[in-house]
């Protein structure tokens, strides 16, 4: 009797055991899905895990159910994409087109920083060359401001 009770804990404990990682797979699948997945209520541009409307918990509803079924999230994820397009994911997937999405400011930034640079470069050897090609050209004898510059000076002799 001792020995059924303790096969029946056991077995008990292997059920909660196995049950436990089906919990665990469910809840990581059903989080991808409702993460990645926006939801199509209007209100707000918001995942369906985030957002707070009716539509969105009936979009987890169907989203657990379809997990419960057997299909993994990027199988839900797919079955959205195939009915309602690209526009139902968070963030564009970064292939094809939606690639400059993703690295479309990167590449804006990293040429505006190179056109900085070049105009800076520029500007700088253009002062340079002025500078050393501007003749020095002595004043005029005749300017009245000469004169009355070498008036004062000469009080300082």
């Amino acid at each position: 009797m001792r020995r059924r009770a303790i096969l029946v804990l056991l077995a008990f404990l292997a059920l909660a055991g196995a049950r436990a990682a089906g919990d665990e797979a469910f809840q990581r699948e059903f989080d991808y899905a409702t993460r990645t997945i926006l939801c199509d209520c209007g209100c707000s541009p918001q995942s369906v895990h985030d957002c707070a409307c009716g539509r969105a918990e009936e979009m987890r509803n169907e989203i657990a159910a379809a997990i419960r079924e057997g299909k993994t999230g990027a199988q839900v994820v797919d079955g959205y994409v195939a009915r309602y397009g690209e526009k139902i994911r968070v963030a564009p997937t970064a292939s094809g087109f939606n690639l400059l999405a993703w690295l479309g400011p990167g590449v804006a930034l990293l040429l505006g920083i190179l056109a900085s640079v070049l105009i800076l470069r520029r500007w700088k050897r253009r002062s340079a060359t002025e500078e050393a090609a501007a003749p020095v050209t002595p004043p005029a004898e005749d300017d009245p401001y000469v004169a009355r510059l070498r008036e004062q000076l000469k009080e300082y002799e």
